[in-house]
């Protein structure tokens, strides 16, 4: 939700909000609001798919400054979208202007786009850190509200409905909430700026309070979207120009009521009968989202126990999913897909003259779908397959938002034996056959000794790798190995690791914050490919009871470094001599090949291992890219002290090697078009 125009009326406003040296205090965070705040105020990586390790220590210094002042956080995440509906048609528009503004950052151009794995990765930190969080059924804004007002204390948001609903505790913008400035005096502070709605009554009459959910409804928010013809030119009232005198001017007029029904009057005595009617109902439903009664989280915080179901569709929930959802041990889109059977995917930088990257990760989404839907319930009802059960996926054609029914598929494993009611209580084989038959692999032997960590990243690397188009080149694939590589010796924090870990952070591509990037869209396409696996790899193992070890996300992908190595990569390098004199990391990366390679095509596997993949074709601006790419790295290698003698032979002898190399494909391919 958000009222549109108020944020920037009310932060640029001194009188609205007040100095505040804030210690010693619970603090509800709008936990979807702040984790998309914080990375992008972090100067986070966007351009390469995210910086997830980067992001969790950030995460993790927020919260050890809040703990040095004495502040008591509790974190509400949103979960499923309104199942009436009203939303429906914003959250069209908000798809459609993020498909193009992660065009634009992928054509190099500045822009933000949050890199899908962000939330999740923040979830888990705050698991691992023990802040206590919930993931709520439905949106968060009511019960954050309603939370904060029975427990008087602040809201952290950049929310601006916050603003009008009238929490008796206040709101912190995030945006003036200088948690990095703690103050270290005899009891430790964080400078932040407070509003509460006595400060908004002070300049505007004593307004009554009651009267702020119709200035939410009137100005237009998620909701509500009534005419701005209807209304009077508010800016007429004030002597502010532009959207703060419309906003000024409304607030003026509405304090000369003592109550919204005085004001509607007012606003609809010279309104028809037929007309008025119709917006005093539409008033008074937006104003009813602003009312605040009981918080259902509450218990949560106290006791563990879930939030109870509210009257509506969400009562058809199974019984055994509302702790864990609660708990985030299942993704936000489940409740979507039970309910309205529809999903809206996400976007990242990638090539946007290709496919959705999502497609490639249709089949363990088509799995969740018949996990969810296909499978049968303990009261006898059954969705069979025949019966033809589907999903409404929002994704993208090029530039254009698609909608698509995407059939449900239960394997034949599960018809006979999986009920949703009892999903959790299933042998822990069949869910994890329901896994590894939705990733079309098989389980990993024992004897590749795979750390639990990055078992379910293999299983998506792998699955990846057979499906992905184009067909990533070697170097591509390698150089994501590398990146396992340096996420898990980071999370081992071995002693011996420390020199590889710093040789690859040395590679990190440089942090770009404003102005023209360079995007290798070749990269960016097969890595995003990759992400999208990885994501719906892990939203099924969650809801299967985890058969395979939930890894932590943070440490399975770090975009500029698997950019940058990829590019070393395609130089010639050899990627274990990028981890040379580390053994352990050599024979990790071993491991993880052997591991990835083990169940792909013939011909794919000798590709990969003779570099002889064939690079797909690239725009003139593309190979531009690539080669101020190139100069670069040249430029860099020149002053590289870890590089040996041998591994620079083994660069330029590889350049004269893969001008002469064929693609093994085509002849293959050739024959089948004209059989």
């Amino acid at each position: 939700m958000g009222v549109l125009g108020l944020k920037s009326f009310i932060e640029n406003n001194s009188d609205f909000l007040k100095p505040l040296w804030f210690r010693d205090s619970k603090v509800i965070i709008d936990g979807s609001n702040f984790c998309h705040t914080l990375y992008h105020d972090n100067g986070l990586d966007q351009i390469h798919g995210g910086d997830y390790d980067a992001f969790m220590d950030v995460i993790t210094q927020f919260f050890k400054n809040l703990d040095q002042c004495n502040i008591k956080p509790y974190v509400v995440f949103d979960g499923g979208n309104d199942s009436s509906d009203k939303k429906l048609e914003t959250l069209i528009k908000r798809s459609q202007d993020r498909i193009k503004k992660a065009n634009v950052v992928s054509r190099g151009q500045a822009g933000t786009v949050l890199p899908i794995l962000v939330e999740k990765v923040f979830q888990q930190t705050l698991q691992k850190l023990g802040v206590p969080s919930i993931q709520c059924l439905a949106e968060a804004d009511w019960e954050l509200a309603a939370l904060a007002n029975e427990w008087n204390c602040p809201v952290l948001s950049n929310d601006s409905d916050f603003y009008i609903f009238n929490i008796r505790g206040g709101v912190l913008p995030i945006n003036h909430f200088q948690w990095k400035n703690i103050t270290n005096s005899t009891q430790s502070y964080i400078p932040a700026r407070w509003f509460c709605c006595s400060n908004l009554r002070s300049v505007y009459k004593n307004m009554n309070e009651s009267l702020l959910p119709l200035v939410a409804t009137i100005l237009g928010n998620d909701y509500s979207k009534l005419e701005r013809g209807l209304f009077p030119n508010w800016a007429k009232f004030s002597t502010k120009f532009g959207g703060a005198g419309n906003i000024d001017g409304l607030l003026i007029w509405l304090s000369r009521f003592s109550n919204p029904e005085e004001a509607i009057n007012a606003l609809l005595s010279q309104k028809d009968k037929i007309k008025s009617a119709r917006i005093r109902t539409e008033l008074y439903q937006g104003m009813q989202e602003y009312r605040l009664d009981s918080s259902s989280i509450e218990q949560f915080f106290i006791s563990g126990e879930p939030q109870s179901r509210p009257p509506g569709p969400l009562q058809s929930l199974p019984d055994w999913m509302l702790k864990p959802f609660a708990e985030g041990k299942l993704s936000s889109p489940i409740i979507d897909v039970l309910i309205l059977k529809r999903i809206r995917l996400k976007h990242q930088v990638e090539n946007y003259d290709l496919d959705s990257s999502n497609k490639m990760s249709l089949l363990p989404r088509r799995v969740m779908y018949g996990v969810l839907l296909c499978a049968r319930r303990q009261d006898g009802s059954e969705s069979s397959m025949s019966a033809a059960e589907t999903v409404e996926e929002h994704d993208r054609q090029k530039l254009q938002l698609t909608r698509t029914q995407v059939p449900a598929e239960l394997p034949r494993c599960a018809v006979s034996h999986l009920y949703l009611d009892t999903l959790w209580e299933a042998p822990h084989g069949l869910h994890l056959q329901v896994l590894l038959e939705s990733l079309r692999v098989s389980s990993i032997p024992d004897s590749y000794c795979i750390p639990e960590n990055l078992q379910l990243a293999v299983y998506t690397t792998t699955f990846w790798l057979n499906h992905a188009q184009p067909e990533p080149r070697a170097e591509i694939f390698w150089a994501l190995l590398i990146g396992l590589v340096y996420g898990e010796l980071r999370r081992e924090r071995r002693a011996d690791d420390g020199a590889v870990i710093r040789r690859l952070e040395n590679l990190r591509a440089p942090k770009v914050r404003r102005g023209a990037r360079i995007v290798d869209l070749e990269l960016a396409h097969a890595y995003s490919q990759w992400r999208c696996c990885l994501r719906d790899g892990y939203n099924l193992n969650q809801l299967l009871n985890n058969p395979v070890p939930e890894p932590e996300l943070s440490r399975l992908y770090c975009g500029p470094l698997v950019h940058a190595v990829a590019h070393k990569l395609m130089r010639g390098v050899e990627p274990e001599s990028l981890l040379s004199k580390t053994p352990h990391a050599v024979e990790l990366y071993q491991k993880l090949q052997a591991a990835s390679e083990r169940e792909l095509d013939c011909d794919l596997a000798t590709r990969i291992r003779t570099r002889t993949g064939v690079r797909p074709p690239t725009s003139q601006e593309d190979d531009l890219s690539e080669l101020i790419k190139h100069l670069m790295d040249e430029d860099k290698e020149e002053n590289d002290g870890d590089q040996t003698f041998e591994d620079r032979v083994r660069v330029r002898s590889r350049h004269r090697s893969r001008d002469q190399t064929h693609d093994p494909r085509s002849k293959k391919q050739e024959r089948a078009r004209w059989q």
